[in-house]
């Protein structure tokens, strides 16, 4: 005869047993979603690096004045850089010596639209996530901090922006919104965290940026150090702060929907066998960690 106590243990055993079998069922399915979504991202990639093989050309975006990222040498006729390199590299491992690879120049407004419309299947150019629609990004093949650019002479810091006014460039990643609130921006951010009281105003383009800060309309200039470098002039300080990294990518063409696992694919291969640090260092630039 089962007594109280026997009929609970035998009660609690067969719940244990469904509980389990729920686990085991749940953990079954989630195995065989994740087994699913791998193997579509598989087909998707090797689909689109099968279609870019039939048409036996793959048309890239460069830049052709951010050096050392990339440039073009009208002399020679052919692009140079970091970025160029990174694209050789990319496609010599996706595609071999099966596919023509065509480069062409754009600037930050034409390579976007040569993706949404077909002309170009990926683009470098110094391109940052920005979530626009039709464009796949790739994981950061290169990060780099932003700095703060100043007149030579006012200050050694960013403590002496305080009171100031800093400019940045409308779409760089300084002038991004923060937060899941979006209500300021990175520099704002920052700005708030170092306890600078600074105001901020949001330029077109670096030209009229840094023509703002020579005319003394800006303290400083913020923006990522490569774009310092390339459009300060005479007689302006790059100071010594690196922050707010920003990382450049590989934009693809969305209808070629598995390009840009392929690509995340090849940049974590060169990233894995040092062939990324090695093109870094080549042209003499260095990571955000390495300024940390």
């Amino acid at each position: 005869m089962r007594t109280g106590k026997n009929r609970l243990f035998e009660i609690n055993r067969k719940s244990l047993i469904i509980a389990g079998s729920v686990f085991a069922a749940a953990a079954l399915v989630a195995g065989l979603v994740l087994l699913v979504s791998a193997n579509t991202k598989t087909v998707e990639k090797m689909a689109a690096v099968d279609e870019l093989l039939s048409a036996g050309v793959v048309n890239v975006g460069l830049r052709t004045d951010l050096w050392p990222l990339c440039r073009y040498d009208d002399t020679a006729g052919t692009f140079e850089g970091l970025e160029k390199d990174v694209a050789d590299e990319i496609t010599g491992r996706l595609f071999g010596a099966k596919i023509i690879v065509n480069y062409v120049k754009v600037d930050s407004e034409t390579k976007d639209a040569l993706l949404l419309t077909g002309g170009l299947d990926m683009s470098l150019g110094a391109s940052v996530a920005g979530g626009k629609a039709g464009i796949d990004y790739s994981d950061p093949f290169f990060t780099e901090g932003s700095a703060f650019l100043v007149r030579s002479g006012e200050m050694t810091s960013e403590d002496g922006i305080n009171g100031g006014t800093v400019a940045v460039v409308q779409g760089s990643p300084e002038a991004a919104k923060y937060g899941k609130d979006k209500k300021t921006t990175y520099i704002e951010n920052y700005l708030d965290a170092k306890k600078i009281s600074a105001s901020v105003k949001v330029y077109a383009s670096y030209p009229e940026a840094v023509e703002a800060l020579r005319k003394k309309f800006v303290t400083a200039l913020c923006a990522p150090e490569t774009f310092l470098k390339i459009y300060g002039r005479s007689g302006m300080l790059l100071l010594h702060e690196r922050f707010i990294p920003c990382g450049y990518c590989v934009e693809t063409r969305q209808s070629l929907k598995g390009l840009v696992t392929a690509v995340n694919e090849t940049i974590r291969e060169m990233q894995s066998d040092a062939t990324m640090d090695g093109l870094i260092t080549k042209w003499g630039l260095s990571s955000y960690t390495e300024q940390q």
